[in-house]
């Protein structure tokens, strides 16, 4: 009887010093040029000699935790895709272990005189912002904007409104590089603005008229979409068309867009004709396109 309890009070202090022994491992992974947070990125705790693995995922913020990591020698590496993995070694004691800010740098890597590079990261996370890269998703070569917007993760696009919601939000301002477009209308601007121009796509909480115009906080905010274009596209033009024949009946439908970027002035033309009797522009349209100081203008005949 003693001999059993002996051996159960020698198994319990066991087990109880392995548990204390268990402890986090934390930090926050950002990219090296401008210390975004780099949302989704992978952390593996590699355990040397025996290969035990242990990893977490990098949150919106860029922090991380490894959870009930036993004291030891490890192998850390974290990964992002479009940037260089990072490696080293660290001793984990029967504390919690911050290691800190983790930097990864962006870029390939050459082997045998072949590159591989890798994407630039499809999401990052800038304070309170989250930034898509356009590229990192698919579209058709005649996508608009609201073709590419509907992909983000987190965004919405109502089939029977138009409506957007992001985040859960229903979005009040979509701008286009910081700039009000086609005025006050979202639609118009998903409705005609090629996918093609936009490098990347900003979610975040803007401050509302009131706030902006006093300078003070009224704590009203506005679920805002940014589009930034791509430099190319920033002064010049360009546009689009979208024919429709039916030759059976002799009915046709046209539609098209131009829009001019010259710095900080814009100025979109769209025009429609057919003889379906579809009705082109309604007047909530046309007050939406010249509401504000942005540009635009419609035009179009139906019979």
């Amino acid at each position: 009887m003693t001999l059993r309890f002996l051996f159960g009070l020698l198994l319990f202090n066991l087990l109880l010093t392995t548990a204390r022994a268990q402890t986090t491992v934390s930090g926050q992974v950002v990219d090296a040029q401008d210390q975004s947070a780099l949302l989704g990125a992978n952390v593996v705790l590699l355990q040397l000699p025996d290969s035990v693995r242990r990893g977490a995922a990098v949150e919106a913020d860029g922090s991380f935790t490894v959870p009930s990591v036993p004291a030891g020698r490890y192998r850390l590496t974290v990964s992002f895709l479009g940037y260089q993995d990072l490696q080293r070694t660290v001793e984990v004691g029967t504390t919690p272990l911050n290691l800190g800010a983790l930097t990864l740098q962006a870029g390939g890597v050459t082997l045998k005189g072949v590159e591989v590079v890798g994407q630039a990261a499809a999401a990052v996370q800038k304070g309170d912002t989250a930034q898509f890269n356009a590229d990192s998703f698919k579209t058709n070569p005649d996508a608009s904007a609201g073709d590419l917007i509907k992909k983000m993760p987190g965004v919405t696009v109502d089939p029977t409104t138009g409506k957007v919601q992001a985040q859960g939000e229903q979005v009040q301002r979509i701008l286009v590089d910081g700039k009000e477009f086609f005025g006050n209308d979202p639609d118009a601007v998903l409705k005609n603005l090629p996918a093609e121009v936009i490098d990347k796509i900003q979610v975040y909480d803007r401050a509302s008229d009131q706030a902006q115009f006093t300078g003070f906080d009224d704590g009203n905010q506005q679920k805002t979409i940014n589009i930034i274009t791509k430099p190319q596209f920033r002064n010049g033009q360009f546009g689009r068309v979208v024919a429709g024949y039916g030759p059976l009946d002799d009915r046709y439908r046209l539609s098209g867009n131009l829009n001019s970027f010259q710095g900080k002035r814009r100025l979109s033309v769209v025009a429609q004709s057919n003889n379906i009797n579809e009705q082109n522009f309604g007047t909530d349209d046309l007050l939406g396109v010249v509401g504000s100081s942005g540009g635009g203008g419609r035009g179009g005949r139906g019979g």
